[in-house]
């Protein structure tokens, strides 16, 4: 076989300008025996491409299949449009109900705090052991925040080690003179 014909047929193969009995002769010769080793490298590609080929075809239900899908999803989005507005008109619905049960149930402009101790002494006992807890818990919360102002002096400390950085680039500067001084004496 011309393997300069097969060489010129791969370049116009690889550019994308063969033809299928171009493509045919290739699939040919590369299914042979007497194949140069410079192009034994393409043999697995043309013949994956071959064995490819071979394979399983959808056949003609799998287009209708596929558009029966497509209609029962087209069906289905408009149900899920149809449900997000009836959610929406639901949500606006109770939240009317909710207002208007408010406003009837409770008139905030004619009820009056209502005394619950006689005692002043008695009210201000109560209201500093609530305020007690609350000052317990609040403190309980700030725990964490503790942790993160350590966090914070330990930073301050790394930062120091930022000028041992521009000490040490000092001492380098010492190190390059001496090294210079060292090639004038030696010269």
């Amino acid at each position: 076989m011309n393997f300069r014909r097969i060489e010129k047929l791969l370049e116009m193969y690889f550019d994308g300008n063969t033809s299928l009995e171009d493509e045919k002769i290739l699939k040919d010769f590369f299914q042979g025996e007497n194949i140069p080793p410079h192009l034994a490298s393409l043999k697995d590609s043309f013949n994956y491409f071959s064995q490819e080929k071979t394979k399983d075809e959808l056949d003609d239900s799998f287009d209708q299949k596929l558009f029966a899908k497509i209609n029962n999803f087209e069906t289905s989005n408009k149900l899920q449009i149809r449900r997000r507005y009836i959610y929406y008109i639901s949500g606006i619905a109770a939240s009317i109900l909710i207002i208007i049960s408010i406003f009837t149930n409770i008139d905030p402009f004619s009820s009056k705090m209502k005394d619950t101790f006689n005692d002043p002494q008695v009210a201000y006992e109560e209201t500093k052991n609530a305020l007690l807890v609350v000052s317990g818990m609040f403190n309980r919360g700030l725990k964490p925040v503790d942790n993160i102002t350590k966090f914070d002096e330990g930073m301050d400390q790394l930062s120091r080690v930022g000028s041992l950085s521009k000490g040490m680039d000092e001492v380098g500067k010492i190190s390059k003179f001496y090294e210079t001084q060292q090639k004038v004496i030696n010269n």
